[in-house]
C-alpha cells in the first residue's frame, strides 16, 4: 500500500509540474475602443489621426510562479504587431502565474547581432516591413505610422513615421502582479492602449523621424507614464478573437504589400490571390487567423484580391502593385 500512494503522489507531482505553452495575449485598443488600421482616431489635443501600421518589440520576460518563484525568460521575443493578439513565449514548468514582467524594446546584447544571427520565422530575423534599420544601427523597438490631420478639417492628410532606434530607448515595463493564472496553457492577457504611445507627442511636426531623439524618447517614457500595457481582466479566449474580419493593405513595398489581417475565426486559414481575371497566382495553405501575410512574387502592376478561406469563413481583399 506504501508502495501504492508513493507511485500516486509521485504521479500527482509530475502532473502538476507537466510543461505548458506560456502564451501572451494583447487586445490593442484606442482609447477603450478595439484598434483597427485605417479607423480614424483623435489624439489627446483633439486632432484627426489614423494608423497604417504599429509593430513593437517585447524582451526580457519574467514570471513569478507557484508561490513566489521567479523564471526568467531570456529566449523569448515578442514581435508584436497591433493586429495580431496571440504569441507563445514558450514552453515551462509552470503551474500557477502571479506576476509578469516584460522590457519595451529589445535587449542591448540581441540588439547588435543583426538580423542573420537568428533563423527564418524568430522574432529578430529579417522582417518585411524592415524592423530594423540593418547592423550594427539595431532594430526599431517600434514603429508607429500614420496620418495626422494639418489642416483643421478633420481628415488625417499628413504623413508621420515614429521609429525608434538605440539602446536609450529600452524601457522596463511596470510589473504586473496580483495575478493567478493557471489552465492546461497559461494565458496572460493585457490591454494595450495605442493612444498613450503618442500622448503630447506632435505628430504634425514630427514628421517622420526614424531616430533615438526626442519625440521617439517620448514614446518609450509614454510606456510607462501614460500606462500603454494593463491587465486585462478578460481572460474568456472566446473574446480575444476578432468579431468581424478585419483586412488592411501595408504599402511601404508598393511593389510588394503587406496584408495585415485578422479574420472572425478561430482555426486556420488558406490564402490564395488572384489577378482580376481570377486566375490564381499564390496559394498559402494552414496560415493563422490573424497575422501579416507578405505578397513575396514579382506580381505585375496591377489590382489583385487575396482571399482567406477556411470551413466557416471566406473574406476577399483588394488591393494594388505598383511598380
Amino acid at each position: 500500500m506504501k508502495t501504492l500512494l508513493l507511485m500516486v503522489g509521485t504521479c500527482t507531482s509530475l502532473m502538476s509540474w507537466a510543461q505548458k505553452d506560456i502564451n501572451l495575449n494583447l487586445m490593442h485598443e484606442y482609447n477603450g475602443a478595439a484598434f483597427s488600421y485605417g479607423t480614424t482616431y483623435t489624439t489627446g489635443g483633439g486632432t484627426a489621426v489614423s494608423f497604417d501600421r504599429v509593430q513593437y518589440y517585447l524582451s526580457g520576460f519574467e514570471l513569478t510562479h507557484d508561490g513566489g518563484q521567479t523564471l526568467a525568460m531570456p529566449d523569448a521575443y515578442v514581435l508584436a504587431s497591433s493586429n495580431i493578439s496571440a504569441y507563445n513565449l514558450g514552453n515551462e514548468d509552470v503551474t500557477t502565474v502571479e506576476a509578469l514582467s516584460f522590457d519595451f524594446g529589445v535587449d542591448y546584447a540581441a540588439n547588435h547581432l543583426g538580423t542573420t544571427s537568428w533563423p527564418a520565422g524568430h522574432p529578430l530575423s529579417a522582417q518585411s516591413p524592415a524592423m530594423d534599420w540593418s547592423w550594427p544601427t539595431g532594430y526599431f523597438f517600434f514603429v508607429i505610422d500614420g496620418m495626422i490631420d494639418d489642416t483643421g478639417d478633420g481628415t488625417p492628410n499628413k504623413l508621420f513615421q515614429l521609429r525608434g532606434l538605440g539602446d536609450a530607448l529600452l524601457r522596463d515595463v511596470n510589473s504586473f502582479s496580483g495575478m493567478s493564472v493557471t489552465g492546461s496553457s497559461i494565458e496572460l492577457a493585457l490591454n494595450v492602449n495605442i493612444a498613450d504611445w503618442i500622448m503630447n507627442i506632435d505628430l504634425v511636426a514630427a514628421g517622420v523621424d526614424h531616430s533615438g531623439g526626442p519625440n521617439n524618447i517620448a514614446v518609450s517614457d509614454n510606456t510607462n507614464d501614460e500606462t500603454v500595457f494593463t491587465m486585462s481582466p478578460l481572460l474568456d479566449l472566446d473574446h480575444l478573437n476578432a468579431q468581424e474580419s478585419k483586412i488592411y493593405a501595408n504599402y511601404e513595398l508598393p511593389y510588394a504589400p503587406t496584408i495585415f489581417y485578422n479574420l472572425a475565426t478561430k482555426t486556420e486559414v488558406d490564402v490564395k490571390v488572384f489577378n482580376t481575371s481570377g486566375q490564381l497566382l499564390i496559394e498559402s495553405k494552414d496560415q493563422p487567423f490573424e497575422g501579416n501575410y507578405f505578397i513575396n512574387k514579382e506580381l505585375e502592376t496591377g489590382a489583385y484580391f487575396i482571399v482567406f478561406s477556411n470551413e466557416d469563413l471566406e473574406e476577399s481583399f483588394r488591393f494594388i502593385v505598383k511598380r
